[in-house]
């Protein structure tokens, strides 16, 4: 009797390559980041003013005068920074980032000639 051998060769499939997502340019993400604090700061603004004005409506009568005196400065010393604010969203054109100039060399090149005193230097 003949022995039939058989043999089964089973390939794997390599793995899928990792698919890397393409590199965000850094301006665009300093932009981003700018958007989102000035956006934060703009509310912070926001925020502490209507806190203030809430505190001078409320309840005035219980006001101290001096905490009145206080409320009405920081009252008016907010109304420009809104003013400011409001000119930055609605009107003035955003600055946009201008990347430097590549100009000078970019390598840099020092000899130093390093001799005893009694060595004469070499050319």
């Amino acid at each position: 009797m003949a022995k039939e051998t058989t043999t089964t060769v089973k390939e794997t499939p390599d793995p899928p390559e990792k698919v890397l997502p393409p590199p965000v340019d850094p301006d665009v993400q300093i932009a981003k980041l700018r958007f989102w604090a000035r956006l934060l700061i703009s509310m912070l603004a926001f925020f502490l003013f209507g806190f203030l004005v809430i505190k001078m409506v409320d309840k005035p009568d219980e006001l101290t005068s001096s905490s009145r005196d206080l409320i009405n400065l920081a009252l008016g010393s907010f109304l420009p920074l809104l003013g400011m604010l409001g000119k930055h969203w609605f009107e003035s054109d955003h600055e946009q980032i201008v990347k430097p100039k590549n100009e000078g060399p970019t390598q840099f090149e020092q000899r130093v000639d390093i001799t005893a005193p009694n060595q004469e230097k070499e050319v």
